[in-house]
């Protein structure tokens, strides 16, 4: 996933996430996969599994989400934005 350039990028070029917005962003998927698997029912061997491992994946993005510096949140905040956008 490549993020438009953010602040004083006179370009606006495309780059990659930083190593950190990665991350928390690999996270932030994890825990949709989580949830998915927990709204299916708890009928699925994999409901079990995501319903011990929510709680994990939250406290690892929030300890991340914690670490970042001010680009850092400004870009993770841009790509969770827009990938909000693009599920509705």
């Amino acid at each position: 996933m490549f993020i438009t350039g953010i602040g004083g990028d006179s370009g606006s070029a495309t780059k990659p996430p930083s190593t950190r917005v990665a991350r928390a962003l690999e996270i932030h998927r994890s825990v949709a996969a989580c949830n998915a698997h927990i709204a299916r029912g708890s009928d699925s061997p994999y409901a079990l599994i995501a319903a011990l491992m929510l709680p994990c994946y939250k406290a690892e993005f929030r300890n991340l989400a914690l670490a970042l510096i001010s680009d850092e949140e400004r870009e993770l905040r841009y790509a969770l934005d827009a990938l909000c956008d693009s599920a509705t």
